[in-house]
């Protein structure tokens, strides 16, 4: 297989594991306010409350643009440098969900600076980035199916 091949096979699977990451950051807060509303107040009604076909297209696109500039330039330092470490993909997820919901206008509304609030995000963007890590963070940095 030649090395463009190669490199597009590996954008793919970079684009892949990117989208499936943005997905989950936005399902895990859903699921854990719904879990949290669940427990405390019995109402399991939220998960249907949740606008799936209106507002989450809408969501994963703004979603997807705003935190790749975030996120965008640590991937390509891990491909670069071959960083295939889970924490190192967890913990920018982390740090990527935080500063995507204190720095873009309206996504935190008033609970910007709510230690619990901070706390979804940082727990949305660890499973983000483990999500990542499992589709292409794990193979960074290595091209596969190169003839030597």
């Amino acid at each position: 297989m030649t090395r463009l091949v190669a490199w597009l096979k590996r954008l793919v699977l970079i684009a892949v594991g990117y989208v499936a990451a943005v997905l989950t950051s936005i399902v895990v807060p859903v699921l854990l306010i719904t879990l949290l509303e669940g427990i405390e107040y019995g109402n399991w009604s939220m998960v249907f409350a949740f606008d799936w076909l209106g507002s989450f297209p809408l969501a994963v696109l703004t979603v997807a643009l705003c935190a790749l500039l975030i996120v965008g330039p640590a991937i390509l330092v891990a491909e670069r440098w071959s960083l295939r470490g889970w924490s190192y993909f967890a913990i920018t997820g982390a740090i990527t969900s935080i500063a995507f919901g204190v720095l873009v206008p309206g996504s935190a509304g008033g609970f910007v600076f709510n230690p619990g609030f901070l706390g979804f995000l940082a727990t949305a963007g660890t499973a983000a980035g483990w999500v990542y890590w499992l589709l292409a963070g794990r193979k960074s940095g290595r091209l596969t199916g190169v003839d030597p």
